[in-house]
């Protein structure tokens, strides 16, 4: 399992993704999990940091609740 450095986090909080089709924002660096969270409605998701690192990198930021 990939360890996913404070560094790595930080980038991936700038990063442009979708949560249900929806714009959404990654938050939470200090925290175990992730959240992904729709700008619009609010809706947020947790995910462990590797799987928001897999989906920013392989599934072009393409998150699904």
């Amino acid at each position: 399992m990939t360890v996913i450095t404070k560094r790595r986090r930080a980038e991936l909080l700038l990063e442009a993704v979708t949560l249900n089709g929806e714009r959404a924002l990654i938050s939470g660096i200090k925290n175990d999990f992730a959240t992904v969270r729709q700008i619009d409605s609010g809706l947020g998701c947790e995910f462990a940091w590797e799987t928001v690192d897999h989906i920013v990198r392989n599934r072009d930021g393409k998150f699904k609740s």
